[in-house]
């Protein structure tokens, strides 16, 4: 009986970890893209063939 008690909270906390680290790395992910987005908003804005004359 202690033994499945064991597994079942062994099982449980890798499925807690598991879905932890999918949710930092998919919001890592959107992190990343929206620096990108951003990033290349700003490039453009300054090194575009847009200066500061618009």
């Amino acid at each position: 009986m202690t033994v499945i008690v064991i597994v079942i909270v062994t099982v449980t906390i890798i499925i807690i970890i598991i879905t932890m680290t999918v949710v930092v790395v998919e919001e890592g992910i959107v992190a990343i893209y929206s620096v990108s987005a951003v990033s290349v908003a700003v490039f453009n804005r300054n090194f575009g063939g847009c200066h500061n004359d618009c």
